[in-house]
């Protein structure tokens, strides 16, 4: 089975955005505008995603969550956009993307009053008083969630800066012995969205590019508040498979790596994951973003 994401054109006329699918793993036919990722779940199954990079008027419309077997869809499920005109919406959160070392001022003339304090999420201190925050030669270190609050209310806004991915393995060595499931993870800083992908090192050809097949797979966490976490995940560990991994990681403003190795461990290495796997009875649940749920015989 295969799963999918599609943009209905009009009866009976589809546009594929996405597939995924055991052996070929995931294709993004309009990686500029769309991604898509499987997200393993806590509890086993898996998250089918998509997620819209930077979305215009033109992206409005229906699109569809379809379950495919011999290219013919056997479960579907709908979902509507609707690009809404920003300054006709209320946010619970606003998010500001900017670029580094520009100035940039955060507004909170929507309240009433005249005592208005500006603080960050994470420090109680006052940042500075007034309906407007100013911010000169914004950096990195400038990102976060601030806060725009007197008596009647707070805002809160999301300051977002653009700068090029960094990359921080979760571990940089993982031992595990064959036969065993084990993962390689990389937690990914970046502002706008970055294409994360995972190499194998050491041949002599050079790096070789990592698709999702097999016992194979790369799954992404969610994107949020410019933070995401990569994992290339081993069902069952081989010989084959020991040896250094490259995480890479690219945006508009720039591209950035990481290595990180899987070695032999004489002994099996068994998380929480590896446990819950070796219970499943030989099942592998996917569970679509629009809570299609499949099942098939490994």
């Amino acid at each position: 089975a295969e799963v999918a994401w599609v943009r209905i054109e009009g009866v009976g006329e589809v546009e594929y955005l996405s597939i995924y699918g055991k052996e070929e793993g995931v294709i993004d036919y309009e990686e500029e505008q769309f991604l898509s990722w499987m997200e393993e779940e806590s509890d086993g199954s898996w998250l089918w995603r998509m997620t819209l990079v930077r979305v215009t008027r033109g992206m409005a419309g229906l699109y569809q969550c379809q379950v495919l077997l011999e290219d013919e869809p056997v479960s579907t499920r709908q979902v509507l956009l609707a690009v809404l005109d920003p300054s006709k919406v209320e946010h619970s959160t606003k998010y500001v993307i900017t670029k580094q070392g520009g100035n940039i001022t955060l507004d909170c003339t929507d309240f009433e009053g005249e005592d208005v304090n500006w603080t960050r999420l994470g420090d109680k201190s006052v940042v500075q008083s007034g309906k407007h925050l100013s911010l000169i030669r914004v950096d990195r270190s400038d990102s976060g969630i601030y806060i725009c609050s007197l008596s009647g209310g707070s805002k809160t806004i999301s300051l977002l800066v653009e700068h090029v991915p960094t990359i921080t393995p979760t571990k940089p060595t993982i031992s595990q012995y064959p036969g065993y499931p084990s993962s390689l993870s990389c937690q990914v800083t970046a502002v706008p969205v970055p294409a994360v992908s995972w190499y194998r090192l050491g041949s002599p050809q050079g790096p070789t590019m990592i698709k999702s097949q097999g016992d194979l797979s790369m799954v992404i966490d969610e994107y949020r508040d410019g933070r995401m976490t990569s994992r290339l995940i081993f069902s069952n560990v081989t010989q084959e498979d020991y040896g250094q991994y490259s995480c890479n990681a690219t945006n508009m403003m720039g591209q950035v790596f990481a290595t990180v190795q899987l070695v032999f461990s004489p002994t099996p290495v068994l998380t929480d994951s590896s446990k819950e796997c070796c219970l499943t009875g030989g099942l592998l649940w996917i569970v679509v973003a629009a809570f299609i749920v499949l099942y098939s015989p490994l």
